[in-house]
């Protein structure tokens, strides 16, 4: 169900598409231009370099498509530029790497994201992750990869649970018909799907945890976990709020692990108010530095 703006929110919104080359590898990405001022029309991968701009991070089979139409709504809602990219292997990106090793989380966060902002011209990110994409944003904050403004976080993994490794062994049971519904999204679905599923199940990723980095993410930090998730407790909300100086959690009623496609109005909801919310402390801080670098030009 798509997610109804309210009546008075938001601009038109126009969609740039393009590619970048990271290191070789082709990675595809969408800008939803939701900025009132718009990068110039000859440079369609530009972002508005005087305001935030959100940049969502999908999940571990997902991709641009599968965040539906919530890229456009945050873009309208929010007034400003928001990018989802396809990482490699994933959508329309070069399938890249072939394998996944347990570290693959960690070079996606300090290695590729880096270089997807800097490929764009984003220099002050508000991150949105979903599940994988999710724990990448908090190792690359965590770990100082990059420094946003805010991380927005949808059924994060931060350490191992049974309920994931059970999920994953559930659906590896039905191998073909996860990769025949994804080939609607990516170009190479049997790849996307068998490296995340091997990587997953393996012994050695059983001790996989990166909660020794959540304190060091002193920026605002949201995170929504649905009461139903399949790969996931609440436990990761837990975790995550007790650890890091200033996260808030929410728990959502009668959803899964894919919270905005079961509940496309509330996730939006959450995400519109936290990226205003961060942007205008933005806001105020580049005016109040502005003001302060004015004085004490000033005369003596």
């Amino acid at each position: 169900m798509p997610v109804q703006d309210r009546p008075s929110d938001g601009v038109d919104v126009t969609v740039a598409r393009g590619r970048i080359d990271i290191d070789g590898v082709g990675i595809a990405y969408q800008r939803f231009v939701g900025s009132p001022v718009a990068a110039p029309q000859d440079t369609p991968g530009a972002v508005n370099a005087s305001a935030p701009t959100v940049v969502m991070l999908h999940e571990g089979l997902g991709s641009i498509t599968q965040w539906r139409d919530l890229p456009e709504v945050l873009a309208r809602r929010c007034r400003l530029d928001v990018i989802a990219y396809d990482r490699g292997g994933y959508g329309r990106s070069d399938p890249f790497p072939a394998t996944y090793g347990d570290g693959f989380m960690t070079r996606e966060a300090i290695e590729m994201l880096p270089a997807v902002l800097d490929g764009l011209g984003v220099a002050r990110p508000i991150l949105v992750g979903h599940s994988d994409g999710a724990s990448i944003a908090l190792i690359a904050v965590g770990m100082g990869a990059v420094s946003p403004l805010g991380v927005a976080t949808i059924a994060p993994h931060t350490f191992i649970e049974d309920i994931c490794v059970d999920g994953i062994r559930s659906i590896s049971t039905q191998s073909e018909r996860v990769i025949c519904g994804l080939a609607r999204h990516h170009d190479n679905p049997r790849l996307a799907f068998e490296r995340w599923r091997d990587v997953w199940l393996t012994d050695e990723f059983r001790d996989w945890d990166i909660t020794a980095l959540l304190g060091d993410i002193k920026c605002p930090l949201l995170v929504l976990q649905g009461d139903g998730d399949q790969y996931g407790t609440n436990a990761q909300v837990t975790t995550i709020v007790e650890m890091a100086p200033d996260a808030t959690g929410h728990v959502l009623a009668n959803c899964g692990h894919v919270a905005h496609r079961d509940q496309p109005a509330q996730i939006a909801d959450y995400l519109a108010d936290f990226v205003s919310a961060c942007a205008a402390v933005d806001t105020a801080t580049s005016a109040s530095s502005a003001m302060m670098s004015g004085a004490s030009s000033g005369p003596k």
